[in-house]
């Protein structure tokens, strides 16, 4: 993958209003052709007990049927973990 054309920022979000932003963030970049786009989600240092809670919803959404619905092609972990790389197909 190259370099990201788009950040999408989820970190400090609640899941459920992550997840929905995602889905009309990836949607609008499908439409445009706009990849890879760099998903942050943040390492959970932020969270009770600094477990990461964002980060395995978000990637558990998008290698499942919604993000590959959504033309998610494939990600890598970056930053970290701190963000995902995430290639959408047009």
């Amino acid at each position: 993958m190259s370099e990201p054309v788009r950040e999408i920022d989820l970190h400090g979000r609640r899941v459920e209003g992550a997840l929905r932003f995602l889905e009309q963030e990836l949607t609008y970049c499908r439409a445009r052709r706009l990849s890879p786009v760099l998903v942050i989600v943040g390492r959970g240092w932020h969270s009770p007990g600094q477990r990461a809670v964002l980060a395995p919803a978000v990637r558990e959404w998008l290698e499942g049927p919604r993000g590959r619905g959504l033309g998610v092609a494939g990600l890598k972990v970056s930053n970290q973990g701190g963000a995902f790389l995430v290639d959408v197909e047009g």
